[in-house]
């Protein structure tokens, strides 16, 4: 519920930053492009589940992630612990 509080507020700033930056429409070819890009992740994904239950997948992800990064988000969790002066970390 935090993170999803924290992501919402993110994409928020987000849409402030850049909402006003009217980008044209793609050309055709780059769209095509774009689009089999996307066609190819999804059947690279579709043979990983070959291998792996979905929801194994789903579950499993964020802890891989979180421990492949773990020095990083260690640091990001002390950063913001350390704003919130009450605590008293240092």
């Amino acid at each position: 519920m935090i993170l999803e509080s924290v992501f919402n507020l993110f994409s928020s700033a987000l849409k402030l930053i850049f909402g006003w930056i009217n980008l044209p429409q793609l050309p055709a070819e780059v769209e095509t492009v774009i689009n089999q890009l996307f066609q190819y992740m999804e059947s690279g994904i579709g043979f990983l589940y070959l291998f792996f239950n979905m929801s194994l997948v789903k579950i499993m992800l964020p802890f891989v992630l979180v421990v492949s990064n773990f020095e990083k988000v260690y640091k990001l969790v002390m950063y913001v612990l350390r704003k919130i002066p009450f605590l008293g970390i240092e």
